[in-house]
């Protein structure tokens, strides 16, 4: 059968082609640390195979006249040594592929647009690129394929099969808390924190709730003591991705996803780890109920579809899906994302050590996901003042669950950006906006 040349890009994809050659484009990064150095030669033979499994992954973005799409490229690109940053942007032009795949020592990289995938459909072919790159590493024969969809599943809108416009709605949202200091978008901090996933899940079951639930419990907690106190009658509200082929029939490697809200106002008394935890649990269970995605849902795939919208040139549906987007990250504090459990076939997985997954961000973001007993916590940020995430990891250490840290930064650039947090503390001081005393306001 022939394979498709071109592909158009699904309701999340055209949103975010909008940022296409801008530096604010958003980039998944998975990585793999394996027991032993890559060989670059393997891992371009891996990179092949998979390649022709997901062709859809090899596309380079086009435009036309009322809409971008997605071309097939006319080469694999070659697997390259780790020397750009993490997250960096992958179109720069027409050539551009939207993925790419390096390696340092031990670890591989798969960085890939939000164009053409989410973390769950990335994750199908970061993990057959393992497989592959594993299987010839090591000489182990018949391991079974993961997933086994057609070209036709692989690239599906399910988006498009699944939208129903009389359902269509806005999402409630309160009075949100945003993050603000000083920050730098071209130069982000990359934290990989990597805990026990047996002590977090036990630590979990004994507060009565999921590990979502306990890590956005965390990150709440995390940011409510950095907020000044005139700022503690907004919400903090997490944006939760949600994987929607849970929900619906898909095996679609597109865009497919929703989002769940979960918001907690910290007020004048700081609650415990454990109750606020216990609040974003309750929330989640009804948040991510499929009845309840499906509004937000149908409201982006029903802007897209607008008969005004649809008629309009390219460069003007940019500008609208754009500010739609801008719009959408004012309504949020956060992002936690967890892609869960990672399981490897027995017979490759003692050549891994641990799996990351990170996301380029505007703001701050927590991406999991676990392998093994490794739960690794991804932690993008723009701000220079560490002082949350600091609070995040001191939550779990305290509880006597002890973590490793990974950073992109050296010990020189991280004590820069404390400078810079000092210098905007200054600012802030001689402008006369002290913090509110510690009362309400």
């Amino acid at each position: 059968m022939a394979r498709a040349t071109w592909y158009r890009l699904d309701n999340i994809g055209k949103f975010y082609s909008s940022q296409a050659g801008s530096a604010a484009q958003t980039v998944f990064r998975y990585a793999a640390t394996l027991a032993d150095d890559v060989d670059p030669v393997l891992l371009q033979c891996a990179l092949e195979k998979t390649v022709d499994v997901f062709p859809g992954f090899n596309v380079c973005l086009r435009s036309g006249m009322f809409w971008h799409y997605l071309e097939q490229a006319t080469t694999v690109p070659a697997v390259t040594r780790e020397v750009l940053p993490i997250c960096f942007g992958l179109h720069v032009d027409a050539k551009s592929v939207l993925f790419r795949v390096s390696y340092h020592q031990a670890r591989i990289n798969f960085e890939v647009s939000h164009m053409v995938s989410d973390g769950r459909g990335a994750l199908n072919f970061f993990k057959a690129l393992l497989y592959a790159y594993l299987q010839e590493r090591h000489g182990v024969l018949d391991v079974p394929a993961e997933y086994d969809g057609s070209d036709h599943q692989k690239t599906e809108n399910s988006f498009d099969k699944y939208y129903e416009r009389d359902k269509a709605a806005p999402t409630p949202k309160p009075s949100v808390f945003r993050l603000s200091g000083w920050r730098d978008a071209s130069d982000p901090t990359f934290i990989e924190y990597h805990l026990s996933t047996h002590q977090v899940l036990s630590l979990a079951r004994s507060y009565g709730v999921s590990l979502t639930s306990l890590v956005i419990g965390a990150v709440m907690c995390a940011i409510r003591s950095e907020m000044p106190r005139r700022e503690r009658h907004r919400a903090l509200r997490i944006d939760v991705p949600v994987d929607l082929r849970q929900v619906f029939e898909s095996t679609t490697t597109k865009n497919f996803f929703g989002l769940a809200f979960v918001s907690y106002v910290p007020g004048d008394k700081d609650e415990t780890w454990e109750q606020v935890a216990r609040h974003v649990h309750a929330q989640l269970q009804t948040a991510t109920q499929a009845e309840n995605l499906k509004p937000r849902m149908n409201r982006m795939i029903a802007l897209e579809k607008n008969p005004f919208l649809r008629l309009a040139p390219l460069f003007v549906k940019d500008f609208v899906l754009e500010f739609a987007d801008r719009l959408a990250v004012r309504e949020t504090t956060t992002t936690v994302s967890n892609l869960g459990r990672i399981a490897i076939d027995e017979q490759l997985a003692p050549f891994v050590r641990d799996i990351n997954v990170l996301t380029s961000t505007n703001g701050m973001s927590f991406t999991l996901c676990s392998f093994a007993d490794d739960l690794s916590i991804g932690i993008s940020s723009v701000y220079a003042n560490p002082d949350a995430i600091k609070n995040f990891c001191r939550l779990f250490s305290a509880q006597g669950i002890p973590g490793r840290i990974n950073i992109n930064k050296t010990s020189a650039e991280v004590a820069e950006d404390r400078l810079e947090t000092k210098l905007e503390t200054s600012v802030k001081r001689l402008g006369g906006r002290k913090e509110a005393p510690d009362e309400t306001v």
